[in-house]
């Protein structure tokens, strides 16, 4: 038996058929009979049956032009990789040249400086040996002319890391006159020191391998080796790993490159790409991008960017992104918010600062970038609008002022880099008051003060009626500063000065160049913030 009507479904009342004579031969055909209704699985229901005697329309048929879409997408792609070009984050010949001779210098310091120790430690300086390592974009190919040198020194036993390389490698690059701006960062989760090298910004760590060769035992890549160093070390040598093992599985490593360049550059524009302060790293960009690239391995530039927007504003966070199928059991903390996995053995997350505000702002930039590419129907795209800076100014009314100061620009650098590796327990301090953050990666200079400063303008979500007890945040981060040795030794001669800025005089013209925020994205769950009452006797603002 056929059903002329869904079960379930009241019929329509018919009226009496009207019987009609046929037309004569000759004077047109016939008029069609009624379409019955398609049958198929509906998201909302199956639609209503027509009245009697009403004839539906035959369905109108779009044929996809896939010779145009193919152009139109070929377009996009070369648009894309002449604005990459324009705005220099893809680098010239002289630019690849300059940080070749900068790693080839290091390299020639490092072995100066491992025949000095052997002789300072009684050993034999013909045989021991360093290295240089790079990693992270530039050892993938996918720098830009303003991104820095990831290197690591790689060294033999007997060169320690808190005398040999803080302080007598130290002094050997102070010396020279390419090296400028150099401060260390010791107690770090990889402690550094970060230089420039030639006007080319280098981030430095030290592995020690449990052998004096340390140039022949790197070179050989035995794993066993890799069993007996330290901690610090087997972190400092995880990005190489990881380059490593990025390398062997993106299918085409021409197009991974193009790709991490526009990640790199939407990242930094959009004031998401530092580390410290719970954004992005480079290792996070370059896995989440290997990840769309091994989905697609034959997509255009074009392409890749846009699934990238599509797959990560949609992904089910915490759930970790691997490009194995292996995943480690243990989430540090600040990786279960974002977990990415390291594609190494054995699987590890990438280290990750990230927190609840950071998350927030991630996954709306995430949003907005697939509101701006998902129309893949035009050809004319503004990647300037795509990659436009982020306004703080006209997002936020209340900013978190934060002014490091120092007697000496020398003591200013390595006062900076110890603070802003605790910038996550500030963050975290101001979340626990239920005031949501945007912390700008970029730092300020304020001329009016006598010493050097760096100042750093943090954006503040919170109800115009909250009010900010400064002096007592300030408290409890300089207790997290000075909770070391080494943190108040620099706190004695070094400051930290907290404020609310809330109009915008107040508000360096860097920030508030960009008056246009976003076009209407896709709504986020709202999150609703409160402040707890303030204590008399504390700064505050309304």
């Amino acid at each position: 038996m056929v059903l002329d009507r869904p079960v379930g479904r009241p019929a329509f009342p018919r009226k009496p058929e009207r019987r009609t004579l046929a037309p004569p031969r000759g004077t047109g055909p016939p008029p069609p009979p009624p379409i019955p209704p398609t049958p198929g699985v509906y998201l909302r229901g199956p639609p209503p049956l027509p009245p009697p005697g009403v004839i539906l329309p035959r369905p109108i048929v779009v044929c996809l032009d896939l010779a145009r879409m193919k152009q139109m997408d070929s377009s996009r792609s070369a648009s894309l990789m002449k604005f990459l070009e324009d705005t220099g984050a893809s680098p010239s010949e002289e630019e690849d040249r300059r940080r070749e001779r900068v790693i080839l210098e290091l390299h020639k310091i490092v072995m100066d400086w491992t025949k000095w120790v052997a002789r300072d430690q009684g050993g034999e300086p013909w045989i021991t040996s360093g290295t240089v390592l790079t990693f992270g974009s530039y050892d993938l190919g996918a720098y830009g002319s303003e991104s820095d040198i990831d290197a690591v020194c790689v060294g033999p036993c007997i060169a320690s890391l808190q005398h040999h390389f803080f302080v007598i490698l130290r002094k050997m690059l102070e010396a020279k006159p390419e090296v400028s701006d150099l401060h260390s960062i010791e107690s770090a989760r990889v402690p550094l020191m970060r230089f420039k090298f030639n006007g080319v910004s280098v981030d430095f760590p030290y592995a020690q391998l449990p052998v004096i060769n340390a140039a022949e035992a790197i070179r050989a890549n035995d794993p066993c080796l890799l069993e007996k160093i330290d901690e610090a070390s087997w972190r400092c040598l995880s990005g190489v790993r990881v380059n490593r093992q990025i390398m062997q599985l993106v299918p085409n490593m021409k197009k991974f490159q193009v790709l991490l360049r526009c990640l790199k550059l939407w990242a930094r524009k959009r004031g998401i790409h530092c580390h410290l302060v719970g954004f992005f790293a480079g290792i996070h960009l370059a896995v989440l991008g290997a990840y769309v690239c091994r989905r697609h391995p034959n997509a255009t530039a074009n392409t890749l960017l846009c699934r990238f927007f599509e797959i990560f504003s949609h992904w089910p966070w915490p759930r970790p992104v691997s490009l194995h199928d292996q995943t480690p059991l243990w989430s540090p903390d600040g990786c279960s918010l974002m977990p990415i996995v390291m594609p190494c053995y054995p699987p590890e997350f990438c280290a990750s600062n990230v927190t609840k505000s950071t998350f927030n702002k991630i996954k709306e930039e995430l949003w907005r970038g697939l509101s701006l590419t998902k129309d893949t129907s035009s050809t004319d795209v503004n990647w300037n609008w795509i990659f436009a800076p982020f306004p703080y100014a006209a997002k936020y009314k209340h900013f978190l002022r934060i002014v490091l100061s120092a007697p000496t620009t020398e003591e200013l650098r390595d006062w900076v880099g110890w603070v802003k590796s605790r910038f996550r327990s500030l963050i975290l301090k101001l979340e626990s008051l239920n005031i949501g953050c945007d912390p700008d990666p970029s730092e300020q200079v304020d001329h009016t003060i006598g010493e050097p400063n760096a100042v750093f303008l943090w954006g503040l979500i919170m109800y115009s009626n909250t009010q900010i007890c400064t002096t007592s945040l300030k408290m409890d981060f300089m207790r997290i500063v000075t909770n070391n040795i080494y943190g108040k030794e620099k706190c004695a001669h070094s400051d930290i000065e907290l404020s609310v800025v809330v109009s915008m005089p107040q508000v360096p013209k860097s920030m508030s160049d960009h008056s246009a925020y976003l076009q209407k994205l896709p709504s986020l769950p709202p999150i609703m913030l409160g402040y707890p009452p303030m204590r008399r006797g504390c700064n505050a603002v309304g």
